[in-house]
């Protein structure tokens, strides 16, 4: 890992802003990317019963599917709309949040933070 690159030692919550005035943000970026797993995780079912079984998805799932990415969607426009508030009214709340989302981002794709 690079110098750059935070340990699971270096990341401090910053509760008092998560908390506080980037609650509306961070809550909505967490529901986005709740979102985008189960999109992903349905994208996932039905791309190994394709391989695995030679089945196709069924209208039913392509519906599902189709209902995630717009419920995704909404969330995504929701976090966009709650983080340029946020940085509108607290630039470094806004600053501290991203910071703060980066790290996790770092170290969750590094493989730090273990299932």
């Amino acid at each position: 890992m690079s110098e750059s690159t935070p340990t699971s030692k270096d990341l401090v919550r910053p509760s008092n802003i998560l908390d506080g005035i980037a609650a509306d943000s961070w809550q909505a970026y967490n529901a986005m990317q709740t979102t985008k797993q189960r999109h992903y995780d349905l994208l996932q079912i039905l791309e190994n019963k394709k391989k695995k079984f030679n089945l196709d998805p069924t209208e039913k799932d392509l519906a599902l599917l189709k209902n995630l990415l717009s419920d995704h969607d909404a969330q995504v426009k929701r976090f966009t709309a709650a983080s340029q508030t946020l940085k509108e009214s607290d630039a470094a709340a806004h600053q501290a949040l991203f910071v703060y989302i980066g790290q996790v981002a770092a170290l969750t794709s590094e493989g730090e933070v273990q299932h």
